[in-house]
């Protein structure tokens, strides 16, 4: 996860304006949110998968690590919709497997189907619309839209500051893990238990002062306005606005035509 703010500012989009990059991304995860469509989803995670490997110059490999993550979360919930659970004795269900436990039986039908493909299609779809930003767009270039659409300061600054202490804790955990190993740790299960408290009894400890330390380099600058006064040269690129244009055209088709 550390790399992912490295990926950012060598990616090979980072050159390109963020309100380009920005409104290209919204529009595929408006559509993708909205219509909740499997077409339009498959279409929205091609697109974006094939932008971040090929025009960002992603390693595939890191970006199918950083989908899998969200895809593990996803199966639970795949789980909870799949399977449901009704009385022996109840009927008039559309049932494509079932088990008997008891009085109660366990089954899947058509529709719980077809809720885990929407489903599954419209997260991975809009993860990789997310992935898609994070990975093209350093973060003084979010700033900088978050600061254009007259959003309050103070919200712009803490999004700031929780996204660098997101990566320095990483790094301290990274830190502490490597010590704790290179002493033997986690070698079995109550060294693993007793590790891991140490580790985030530490990690709690380094995080304070790390933020104590960020207090105190605020105040000695004359106080906590304005941390993220950022500037950018970038230009528009009309042809960008062009492809903006086109997408939209080709989603909302591909919605409608998906329907009919």
């Amino acid at each position: 996860m550390i790399k992912i703010d490295d990926y950012a500012y060598t990616s090979g989009l980072k050159d390109v304006h963020p309100v380009e990059k920005v409104s290209f991304a919204l529009i595929f995860l408006f559509f993708t949110i909205i219509s909740k469509n499997i077409s339009v989803a498959c279409f929205t995670f091609t697109v974006m998968s094939i932008l971040v490997i090929f025009k960002a110059k992603i390693p595939y490999i890191a970006y199918l690590k950083l989908l899998f993550v969200p895809f593990v979360f996803l199966l639970t919930s795949l789980v909870a919709i799949l399977f449901s659970i009704a009385p022996i004795y109840q009927e008039d269900l559309e049932v494509l497997w079932m088990a008997e436990i008891g009085l109660w039986q366990i089954y899947i039908s058509s529709y719980s189907i077809q809720q885990s493909y929407e489903l599954a299609t419209t997260i991975l779809a809009s993860v990789s619309c997310l992935y898609f930003l994070v990975l093209s767009t350093p973060l003084n270039q979010f700033i900088w839209v978050l600061k254009k659409v007259k959003l309050p300061t103070v919200f712009v600054e803490l999004m700031g500051l929780t996204y660098r202490f997101i990566f320095v804790l990483l790094e301290k955990m990274n830190e502490i893990y490597i010590a704790q190993s290179s002493r033997l740790g986690y070698q079995n299960y109550s060294s693993w238990f007793y590790s891991v408290a140490q580790l985030i009894v530490s990690l709690f400890v380094k995080s304070m002062l790390s933020a104590k330390q960020l207090q105190i380099a605020i105040d000695s600058r004359g106080g906590d306005e304005h941390l993220y006064d950022v500037d950018l040269s970038m230009g528009y690129n009309r042809g960008h606005f062009v492809i903006i244009f086109i997408s939209f055209v080709t989603l909302f088709m591909i919605y409608v035509m998906s329907k009919s």
